[in-house]
Parts: C-alpha cells; structure tokens; sequence
C-alpha cells in the first residue's frame, strides 16, 4: 500500500503518507507514534537535498533482512502452497495425504489414525465407494 515503518528505534510504527512525500514524521494514531522526522528514501532523519551515499546504505538501520531467512520463508510458503494443492485432508485426522496413483482407497499414514477413505468423497472406506468410483480420475 506504499507504507513505511518508522527507523526510529524502539518505534516501527505503521505510517502511510502520500506517495510523493518525503519528510515523513512518525505521528502514529492513538499516540502510537514517537515524533521522529526521517526522509522516506534514506530512512535517516529528514534532511535537505539528497541523501548521502552514507546514509542510504552503509548505516545500520533499525530493520534489516536476513536473506537467509528471507528464501527460508519463500521455499516455506512454496511448499505449503503445494502441499495445500497436491494432497486432501484425512477426513479424521486432518493430517495432508497425497494421491499418488492407484485407486481412491486410502490409508491415513498417521499411525494412530489410519482410517481407510475415499479419495473421490472424503469419507470412510465403504461398499459404495468401491462400487461407485474405484477407478475414477
């Protein structure tokens, strides 16, 4: 939404000022906010002219990105996006389990669950299933 968080340390208050603006001053709602006045390309307090090679960079800031942990979050939530698309809940249980081939009768691999269901209904093993659609796609 073209937020920033105030560098201030001890503050990392939410601010959204105007796309074009500059000076920003940390002027939280509810008193929220601790008053500090900083420039929203160098993150240093605000000044006049353009920010220094120093201060856009080479200064310590009150956030920082491990990049590590960063691709950590990434693969994460790449794999629970296909997890999320690859694979039903145990009808009991709910622990994920993946199809992969075969007919629509499944096993819970959770040891103290095993339920045997329907990959096609989501319900418990029965007759119906069996008759209705072991072979479907």
């Amino acid at each position: 939404m073209g937020g920033v968080l105030c560098p201030s340390p001890g503050c990392g208050a939410g601010l959204l000022p105007e796309p074009e603006q500059r000076k920003v001053t940390c002027e939280g709602g509810d008193g929220l906010g601790c008053g500090f006045v900083f420039c929203r390309n160098c993150k240093d307090a605000y000044h006049e002219g353009e920010c220094s090679a120093l201060a856009s960079g080479a200064v310590p800031q009150a956030y920082r990105v491990d990049e590590k942990a960063a691709e950590r979050a990434r693969w994460e939530e790449s794999t629970k996006e296909t997890i999320k698309k690859t694979t039903k809940p145990c009808p009991r249980c709910h622990v994920p389990v993946e199809k992969n081939g075969g007919c629509m009768h499944m096993k819970c691999p959770q040891p103290q669950c095993q339920l045997e269901w329907c990959w096609h209904c989501g319900y418990e093993w029965s007759r119906a299933c069996m008759g209705d659609h072991w072979f479907d796609v």
